[in-house]
Order: C-alpha cells, then structure tokens, then sequence
C-alpha cells in the first residue's frame, strides 16, 4: 500500500454463488449471469485499470448469511474494503442486530432490493424504525429506486437528515429511450438534500446494447450538476454489464469520458475514490 497515489474505489460489485443461496436472480433465464460470480473473476477483469478496492453490496433479500459469506471472501481478497450487505430493518430488534453486524469493520450499510416491495414499503413505520436505527449508528442506506420511486429520495431524507442516503445507478434513467422528463426532475428534488448521494453507476445496462458515451454523458452530467462532484461516486455494477457486451475496461473508460467536461481532474479523483471514502466512512486501510 503506497499512500502516495491516488485511491481508486468501486462503489458496486456482486457475487454470487449459485448452489450457496436461493437466489431469485440470477436465476436460468439470466443467460450468462446464470453462472458463480467470485472475487477471483473481479480481480481478472479489473486488472487492465487503476481500480485497487471495491465494495460488495447485496444480491439476496433476506438472507443475512450473505454478509458473512462475503466477510469471510474478503478474509483472502483484502480489496473488499466494505460491504451494504442485508439487515431485516422491520425486525424489533433491528438496532442490536446492526450493532452486531458492524462490528466487522466491512460493514458499512444495508440495501433492500425494492422491486420486490410495492412502492410505498419505505413510508412503512416499521421500516423508517429502521432507517432511524441505521441513522443513529452512523450507517448508510443504499436507495435502488427507478425513476417512478425517485420522490422518495428526498421524501425519505428530509425525514432522516443524518442518515446517509446513496442513490443506486442514478435511480437507472430511461438511457436506452433517451427519455429524462421525470427523471431529471427527481434528481433535482433528491439533490437538493445534503445527506443524499448518487452512484454514477449501471450505465452500460441502462443504455442497452448499443450503449455509447454521447448517449449517457448528459445523465452523468445531470447528476453532477445536481448533487456537485463530492456526492458522486463511481461503481461498475460488476458483473451486469455484461450482458450488453462490455468488459470493465470499457465501463471505467466509458464514466472518464462522460465526466471529462463536467469536472476537474481533482473532481474526477474524487469521484472514482476519495469520495467513497468520506461517504462510506471506509474503515480498513486501502490499497493504492
């Protein structure tokens, strides 16, 4: 570990292993998703750029084992500087239940993936019992919304100011149609909250199969523009992006060239590291 070069942090990858967990996804039908996912691909395909460390956020509603399987891989994969793992936060006793999961230093926060919940499962009062505890551990909340749910980013964060909020994927934009109406205003709306933060991120899957950087650069700017360098982060969404063909290369090259006129080289750093950093609260050392 060298402190005398810049940190590069990948806010968003996945494993998997198929025989393991009862996943919903992927599942047969997810063509080449449908195969084991382990560290050792990630650190393979991240070889040809400057991406040292990476966070692992979770695949599997209710299945707190994830976390600790997870845990244990970065045992060996010390790159694995943080996992948003999975927490019931509509049980009771949810805030000792966090206590325990954070005293593994990976631990860093919780995601829930919505698309399994009807709309209005973050006004519940049970789950809000949670994001207070959460709030109150100093702990961050993964949002996954798409663009119809993206009210409740600035909804949920006016109702939790100290709670960290992170927007997965820029709330995954209509690229592929290059639509922006309602989206566009969303993010205005979430921006506007100081705890809210944004995941430059599943650009690839967003823009479909012929993805290229003039279609997403005015999403990835948009989301700049709003919530300013410092709440932005960069994630690649390993491995999902691809199915539209991309190697990590091409993801990591593809966000450089979407920010190159929206920011400075010290901006971009912070985007692609330093950020994630603050923003997690990161606490193992990182390599460099």
């Amino acid at each position: 570990m060298n402190n005398n070069t810049a940190v590069f942090v990948d806010t968003h990858v996945h494993f998997w292993e198929l025989k393991r967990f009862p996943y919903t996804w992927p599942n047969e039908g997810a063509g080449i998703m449908y195969q084991d996912i382990f560290p050792s691909d990630y650190a393979l395909d991240v070889h040809d750029t400057p991406v040292k460390n990476a966070i692992f956020v979770q695949v599997l509603n209710k299945n707190h084992p994830e976390n600790e399987w997870v845990f244990d891989l970065a045992k060996t994969n010390k790159w694995i500087v943080g996992v948003v793992g999975w927490v019931d936060l509509t049980d009771p006793n949810v805030e000792s239940i966090l206590k325990n999961a954070a005293e593994n230093p990976l631990f860093l926060g919780v995601r829930h993936l919505l698309e399994f919940e009807n709309r209005e499962w973050l006004g519940r009062d049970d789950v809000q019992n949670g994001l207070k505890a959460l709030e109150k551990l100093n702990l961050t909340y993964d949002l996954q919304i798409t663009p119809p749910s993206l009210h409740w980013a600035a909804d949920i964060a006016a109702k939790f100011p100290n709670l960290r909020f992170i927007v997965d994927h820029m709330s995954v934009p209509y690229i592929k149609d290059h639509i922006m109406e309602g989206w566009k205003e969303g993010i205005i709306e979430a921006a506007k909250h100081p705890n809210v933060y944004c995941k430059l991120s599943e650009l690839v899957t967003a823009a479909g199969p012929n993805w290229k950087a003039s279609d997403i650069k005015p999403y990835v700017e948009h989301c700049v523009k709003n919530f300013g360098a410092k709440r932005c982060m960069f994630g690649s969404d390993y491995p999902l992006f691809k199915i539209e063909g991309a190697t990590y290369t091409d993801v990591y090259q593809l966000l450089k060239e979407c920010l190159m006129d929206c920011t400075t080289a010290e901006e971009r750093e912070g985007i692609f590291g330093k950020n994630a950093v603050d923003i997690y609260r990161i606490k193992v050392p990182l390599y460099m």
